[in-house]
């Protein structure tokens, strides 16, 4: 019997385990996703064409990488690249990205970048500084929302401090 249990738990530790792992990948690419829009929207206001844009933020992440920082929204961008350079056609890659990434705001993205080479960049640009605009406030709310996050969890060590602080006030008298 106590060895179904532990089997039992085991089982619900790796599910928990692989859940905090599935969180933290969402929570690492919706605090890069205003820097991804913010470089891509610069990048293009500059003159460069979607493609190239993509192409010098991959260049960059790929630099860092090698440096040991690993960003999975830059990766999924990297793959996207990787794709664009095999043959599959830009459009595609840009709405694969999407899908992968599984988030709303990066299938946006995909989508946006995907119109973009159907009808032209005409209004791309306020549609990316807009949606950086979005993607900001989004970030400044996540950790708003961390950090209450943070105090919540404090609150177990805080008891514990205090249960210590009224022993060493008890005890001597």
């Amino acid at each position: 019997v106590l060895g179904l249990v532990i089997v039992l738990l085991l089982f619900f530790l790796d599910r928990q385990n692989k859940k905090k792992v599935r969180d933290d990948k969402i929570r690492q690419m919706m605090q890069d996703y205003p820097q991804i829009v913010s470089q891509l929207n610069l990048l293009l206001s500059a003159g460069m064409s979607t493609k190239s844009a993509w192409k010098k933020i991959v260049d960059e992440y790929r630099k860092k990488k090698n440096q040991g920082n690993r960003r999975y929204a830059y990766d999924e961008m990297e793959a996207a690249w990787n794709e664009m350079c095999s043959g599959v056609p830009e459009r595609e890659c840009y709405e694969q990205f999407g899908a992968r990434c599984k988030i709303q705001a990066y299938m946006k993205l995909g989508t946006l970048l995907s119109q973009n080479l159907r009808k032209g960049t005409k209004g791309l640009a306020d549609m990316l500084r807009l949606e950086g605009i979005h993607a900001f406030e989004e970030r400044k709310a996540l950790a708003k929302r961390l950090g209450e996050e943070a105090g919540t969890k404090l609150l177990l060590p805080m008891f514990f401090m205090l249960a210590v602080v009224m022993i060493i006030i008890i005890v001597p008298a």
